[in-house]
């Protein structure tokens, strides 16, 4: 997977708009083009990203502002902007090796530019030499418009070199990196990162998000993310996907969560049972167990495949038994999966569960045992009551028959084709996790950071879901708002000073339990 390290002082000022919330893939894009005037929005573009330059806090480096144009439009918005740097003072510095392809709007761009006098170099010898700094001095930015998000394939020469030069000037020399709509050689739809793809310091997209920006590579290539819609209206775009942001936490607090009645007694906020625990794994199951009493679930029992422990000293409120006495009991909502195991005694518990008529959360070893049955794919699908799935990659290849990297080269594919294939509400983990609905909705959660990997982190969401779908919340808002505010919590440890290095599940816990209560406040 390729990586980059950005250097920590070219940070770009805050964005110059509030982030959007609808998702659009490239055939949706495409539609939109067609509908509006691609030379008008190509004004827009380069005229968008001046605004966006101009902005920039003076800096001490008396370098140039380099623009790279590729051989499509996204070539033609950084030649609007070369003309608008020229028209307000600026020598652009401009590289466009492929002008003889440009499409006609791009063309037109181009023509603009030199009648207003500007000069281009279509060879690589146009770049700044960074073996001789400081004297020429770097440059003061370098505006990456090579390739927007038509591409689907590694970049090749001499764009491919173009790039590298890129990295190189960021890393090594700490230059800042503006890419234009999207980091050349990021997948607009998938957020793969082909070989190479620019490390941008900052990304200003238009009309709207792109799933590749949230998911996958996209965050570590994008850098701090700007939109601006280039005036299309929000009812113009016909989104099926949307970016779940840190505000849900405030804005789709579940009801049970806001405790505003009196009257009410632990049975009021519903009892959840938790299946797992095999002979070493214990914890697992406690993990998820604490993150749900924490959550609100009124009770929660939790069953042990292995040797139940008469309590937990971290959290005395959990009842802990047998796993096949926890089976006998009822239960307003079920969790299995944590610690499980793979073995016959696990999977007759998980059979089991698939005739429960209360929302049923499958996660861990359950996803495992069913990518080894797909005669069970059926079964979950015809449950009745609400099921949730929440595999990572390697989980949801199981699922799928098929191989991580298949999952990981689409992951909003993948998810979706778990939600429908086993009727289920799903979220697909990693960085950008994807939530999928049976009815096809999805989204991609924006929160969380490197603070959430560690052992047991996984076990920590399972349990915050399950107290939402216990205290009765639906399946799809538990499912969102859980997965939100597990990489909320995460964040604000990290603000704090606290991580991202050395988080624990209970300071996950803790971290989300303040924020639902400051939305509550």
């Amino acid at each position: 997977m390729p990586s980059c390290n950005p250097p920590a002082n070219t940070a770009l000022p805050p964005p110059l708009s509030p982030l959007l919330s609808p998702l659009l893939t490239i055939p949706q894009l495409r539609s939109i083009e067609k509908r509006y005037s691609g030379a008008s929005l190509m004004q827009k573009a380069g005229a968008a990203a001046f605004r966006f330059i101009e902005a920039l806090p003076k800096t001490p480096v008396d370098g140039p502002i380099v623009i790279l144009c590729g051989p499509g439009n996204n070539g033609g918005d950084g030649l609007v902007l070369a003309r608008l740097l020229r028209e307000h003072g600026f020598s652009p510095c401009v590289i466009a090796p492929a002008i003889d392809a440009l499409p006609p709007d791009a063309a037109e761009a181009l023509a603009e530019f030199l009648n207003r006098g500007g000069t281009l170099h279509t060879t690589l010898s146009g770049l700044p030499d960074l073996s001789n700094l400081p004297n020429p001095p770097p440059p003061a930015l370098i505006v990456d418009a090579l390739f927007g998000i038509g591409l689907n394939r590694a970049p090749a020469a001499p764009f491919n070199n173009l790039i590298r030069w890129i990295n190189d000037a960021r890393s090594a020399h700490r230059v800042p990196v503006l890419a234009l709509d999207i980091p050349s050689g990021l997948d607009s739809d998938t957020g793969v990162a082909h070989t190479p793809t620019v490390c941008a310091t900052a990304t200003l997209s238009f009309i709207a998000l792109k799933p590749g920006l949230l998911t996958l590579d996209g965050p570590d290539h994008c850098g701090e993310l700007h939109i601006d819609t280039l005036d299309i209206p929000p009812e113009d775009l016909e989104a099926d996907a949307h970016a779940l942001q840190r505000r849900f936490i405030e804005t789709h607090l579940p009801a049970p969560l806001r405790r505003r009645f009196h009257n009410v007694h632990k049975g009021t906020f519903g009892c959840l049972g938790i299946l797992g625990g095999a002979s070493g794994m214990g914890g697992a199951p406690l993990l998820a167990g604490r993150a749900a009493a924490r959550m609100g679930a009124g009770k929660v029992r939790v069953g042990f495949l292995g040797d139940a422990p008469i309590f937990d000293p971290g959290c005395p409120e959990l009842m802990l038994h047998p796993a096949q006495t926890l089976l006998k009991m009822q239960h307003d909502a079920w969790v299995v999966g944590c610690g499980l195991g793979i073995f016959s005694p696990a999977s007759d518990i998980l059979t089991t569960a698939f005739s429960f008529d209360t929302p049923l959360l499958l996660d861990a070893d359950a996803l495992t045992l069913i990518g080894q049955h797909p005669e069970w794919t059926a079964r979950i699908a015809e449950r009745h009551a609400p099921t949730v799935l929440t595999p990572h990659p390697a989980e949801a290849a199981r699922l799928l028959q098929c191989g991580a990297d298949e999952i990981q080269r689409d992951r909003p594919k993948a998810a979706r084709e778990i939600a429908r294939r086993y009727r289920a509400h799903t979220v697909l983990k990693g960085c950008g996790s994807i939530i999928a609905d049976p009815d096809s909705s999805w989204c991609i959660n924006t929160t969380g950071n490197p603070a959430l990997a560690f052992g047991g982190s996984g076990d920590v969401l399972t349990g915050m879901i399950g107290a939402l779908l216990v205290q009765g919340a639906e399946a799809s808002l538990a499912l969102r708002y859980a997965v939100c505010l597990h990489g909320a919590a995460a964040d604000a440890l990290v603000e704090e000073g606290k991580g991202a290095l050395g988080v624990l599940s209970d300071e996950i816990i803790q971290s989300a339990l303040g924020m639902v209560r400051s939305a509550v406040s």
